[in-house]
């Protein structure tokens, strides 16, 4: 007998994701990403038959669309900004090799020393504001507003 009390889960749209397969082999036309076996990789020597495409992190960097955001702010920030910048994006390196739709739009210091991360999904946006929380401790509050595929991650230490 088949049960019916199981939870429905709704398809989070995405506007960058096609709900269709792409062509396989693909290759992404401005970053050389590769879509092979159902996943997008890091090919040295993409297949010379692959179709180019777009990926959907190509499309999200050119239309400026991010799918996370992380704001680091305090005294404590002003006094390692090098340090936090350096593990930032040694963070995102690192994601970008395992999950290469993952990267930073634009990072950006405010007049006040504020910084702001804008990442190409959720996951990397979580991914450096726990580094950073783990790495220096301070307060952090992670915020999935909706249903979006979305994250507001807020960093502070005095």
């Amino acid at each position: 007998m088949e049960r019916r009390d199981r939870m429905i889960q709704s398809y989070k749209n995405d506007p960058y994701f096609l709900r269709e397969k792409y062509s396989q082999p693909a290759v992404c036309r401005e970053c050389g990403v590769t879509f092979q076996d159902g996943i997008f990789e890091w090919v040295k020597n993409p297949p010379a038959e692959a179709e180019e495409i777009t990926c959907p992190a190509c499309l999200r960097i050119q239309d400026d669309y991010e799918g996370g955001l992380v704001v680091l702010e305090g005294d404590f920030l002003q006094g390692h900004r090098g340090e936090i910048t350096n593990l930032i994006e040694n963070t995102a390196d690192r994601e970008a090799r395992r999950r290469p739709l993952e990267r930073i739009l634009d990072m950006e210091t405010s007049r006040d020393g504020r910084i702001t991360v804008r990442t190409t999904y959720e996951h990397l946006a979580r991914r450096i504001a726990e580094a950073v929380h783990s790495a220096y401790k301070g307060d952090l509050a992670l915020n999935y507003p909706g249903e979006e595929k979305y994250v507001r991650a807020h960093w502070r230490r005095d």
